[in-house]
């Protein structure tokens, strides 16, 4: 579990670059630009009977099943899609039949846009949509949630993690009470897949995900409970040469060498968790702690001069973190770190009901630093020691996390 199985990081790096900007899109290990380029070469075919189609009908299910056990679910319920936006529209468009005039959806201010647009859009046949707003730090008004539950929606939408402020929710919590409250849960689990173990509850409905934050190539995929399959994706024609997944969300031919590379980055990951892939998201999530400990700590010596977005820095977090320098544009400081060599990014990441709350003096816009488990100490203090100088003369001492891992907490 080291950078030097990941190309990119081992070219960036040999070009003295640090790349930070990891929740916009992760870098992938060898075995995954292997496998590409091993299908691509070899089996470059659409499924059928013969001797290459068949193969890959066969890899399509691999990476079927394969995704099912990074998630915990069956292999049925899993379906792939060009990328998780792409995915949530779709599912959007295949339940609009049954929206009536005045069924009340639920979103959140803390969502992604791809967890918004979707739903925004069924407004065109009737729908009303209520929002939850956040607090002071991003996490959700829960009095507002309950009200809005309250009033018995059709559909709840839920962050699994923001790709903001890195916080982490309780979707079982929060999907277990909407439920109650009748509705369809549906989670964008995209920002939270590539750093912890994920357990989908029962009452989660449909979530999506991007693989590529998974360390694999450009696709999505899907989890649908068996029951919202039954009732919106099944097609009842015997003249049909499949189920009914493949002709209404998992639309058309896919992207087999992308599913090619996730086959490899699943080498990766069970070599990574000695052959499970769910242990392997835990080892990463163990390895990237002292890495986010490193990261809150300076942010935390530093707190009169810089604005960390989301909870306190005594608090564990996602390795994400937008923040603004106190006098100095977003803009301005993201074309600082890139100037020294550092991929970060300024914008609203997406999230422009979050960033208008957060970051409002910044007309909702911040600078962002993030991280994967495979960036180092060193990377961390390599992007502090760029924001020092910004910082100077006014900055403290400098005080950038050791390249020596922090005692296990």
């Amino acid at each position: 579990m080291n950078e030097a199985r990941f190309p990119g990081i081992v070219a960036a790096a040999r070009a003295g670059r640090v790349l930070a900007d990891n929740a916009a899109a992760t870098q992938v290990p060898r075995e995954a630009l292997d496998a590409v380029a091993r299908y691509l070469e070899h089996d470059n075919a659409q499924k059928g009977s013969g001797a290459r189609q068949a193969r890959t009908s066969a890899l399509v299910e691999e990476a079927r099943a394969t995704f099912a056990e990074l998630l915990g679910v069956a292999p049925a319920t899993i379906g792939f899609g060009a990328n998780a936006t792409s995915i949530a529209l779709g599912f959007a468009r295949t339940i609009a039949h049954g929206i009536e005039t005045g069924d009340r959806i639920v979103i959140t201010a803390a969502d992604h846009a791809a967890n918004v647009v979707p739903w925004l859009w069924l407004r065109c046949f009737g729908a009303v949509i209520d929002v939850v707003p956040v607090d002071a730090v991003g996490d959700l008004d829960e009095v507002a949630f309950e009200a809005m539950i309250g009033r018995e929606p059709l559909i709840v939408a839920l962050p699994w993690a923001s790709n903001v402020t890195g916080t982490v929710f309780d979707v079982a919590g929060l999907s277990e009470r909407a439920a109650e409250a009748g509705a369809m849960v549906v989670v964008d689990g995209v920002q939270a897949a590539p750093h912890v173990p994920l357990v989908i509850p029962e009452t989660v409905d449909f979530a999506f995900f991007s693989a590529y934050k998974v360390f694999a190539p450009h696709f999505g995929a899907w989890y649908a409970r068996p029951e919202v399959e039954e009732r919106f994706f099944r097609i009842d024609d015997p003249f049909m040469p499949t189920g009914g997944v493949n002709w209404t969300m998992e639309t058309g031919t896919q992207s087999h060498e992308a599913l090619a590379g996730w086959l490899g980055t699943v080498q990766y990951l069970r070599d990574v968790g000695g052959g499970e892939l769910r242990r392997a998201m835990e080892r990463i999530a163990d390895s990237e702690r002292d890495l986010v400990r490193a990261l809150l700590d300076w942010f935390a010596a530093r707190a009169d001069l810089v604005t960390l977005y989301g909870r306190p820095p005594s608090e564990e977090r996602l390795p994400v973190f937008a923040f603004n320098v106190r006098g100095m544009p977003p803009a301005a400081v993201a074309a600082a770190l890139d100037a020294a060599q550092v991929e970060g990014r300024a914008g609203d990441y997406y999230a422009p009901r979050l960033m208008r709350e957060l970051a409002h003096e910044h007309h909702g816009t911040a600078a962002r630093l993030s991280f994967a488990h495979y960036n180092s100490l060193a990377d961390a203090a390599r992007c502090c020691a760029v924001l020092d100088r910004l910082l100077e003369p006014s900055a403290s001492p400098p005080r950038r996390p050791s390249a020596e891992p922090h005692p296990a907490h």
